[in-house]
């Protein structure tokens, strides 16, 4: 019984050695963990800072993108209404075009039976019939704004006393 009683004791007593070296290895390796936590949650918090400061950069630039963007539909419905209003306006034009164009095809249908001795004609007149001064006048006054030679005023209006004289001035080279 004493034999049972003393490799009882040892083998306790091996155990409780055991327990306090394991409780021993297992507060060093504690220890070393708190070290390493103490550290990661120094660069955790560096990390945590830095994307906190992202965070509010990232904010700040979605509202200046956020204004931009509805600056943009601002102008993108502006633009839209432009875009429909120079339809609008090019159809009327083109309605208009259309129009002129017979008019103008018929004027220099008119224009090819015009021959110089016509004009040799006219300029062997000193005092015209009044239509055709008339219509010289009107001419100087299509061309004021076109020819050099035209006389006018600072207004770029015809400025002459006398249209017919202007008009031979004109016709000096049929």
């Amino acid at each position: 019984m004493l034999g049972k009683k003393k490799d009882s004791l040892i083998s306790a007593k091996d155990k409780y050695e055991s327990g306090v070296v394991k409780l021993n290895e297992t507060s060093a390796m504690v220890a070393e963990l708190e070290a390493e936590l103490k550290v990661s949650s120094v660069e955790v918090e560096k990390i945590k800072k830095m994307a906190d400061a992202q965070a509010q950069t990232v904010g700040a630039e979605k509202e200046i993108v956020d204004a931009e963007a509805e600056k943009a539909n601002v102008e993108s419905a502006k633009c839209a209404i432009i875009a429909k209003n120079v339809a609008a306006e090019m159809a009327a034009v083109q309605l208009d075009l259309d129009a002129a164009l017979p008019a103008v095809q018929r004027a220099e249908a008119a224009l090819a039976g015009l021959n110089v001795k016509d004009f040799q004609m006219l300029k062997a007149l000193q005092n015209p019939p009044a239509d055709i001064g008339k219509t010289f006048t009107c001419v100087l006054n299509l061309l004021s704004t076109i020819d050099v030679n035209v006389p006018v005023d600072k207004k770029g209006r015809l400025n002459v006393e006398n249209p017919w004289k202007a008009s031979l001035k004109l016709m000096s080279s049929p």
